[in-house]
């Protein structure tokens, strides 16, 4: 993914919009990409400053910071490829089991 591909997925990033395959190109080229880090903190920070006013304009304050917010990505991603190789490995020692009962 390049910078203008990243740019692009901004957006659909903060709103976890993104694939599986996209959110892992995108959190690879924003861990290789300074610019592209500091466009999205300024991105992440005026979107969600611009959403929690238009829910209350009297709280100001964000939950997440960008980078917590990318932080958060990876962990999850982290977390899904670990649970589809634990899905593979108990499909695979069904099929052994029953291959070998019978």
């Amino acid at each position: 993914m390049d910078c203008k591909g990243a740019m692009n997925k901004f957006v659909d990033f903060i709103d976890d919009k993104l694939s599986v395959a996209d959110l892992e190109e995108f959190l690879d080229h924003m861990n290789n990409c300074e610019e592209c880090r500091e466009e999205f903190e300024i991105y992440y920070t005026v979107i969600m400053g611009m959403r929690m006013l238009e829910k209350n304009p009297h709280n100001t304050e964000i939950n997440l910071s960008s980078e917590e917010k990318l932080q958060s990505a990876e962990k999850w991603l982290k977390s899904y490829k670990l649970r589809r190789i634990e899905k593979r490995v108990t499909f695979l020692l069904i099929i052994i089991y029953i291959i070998l009962v019978w």
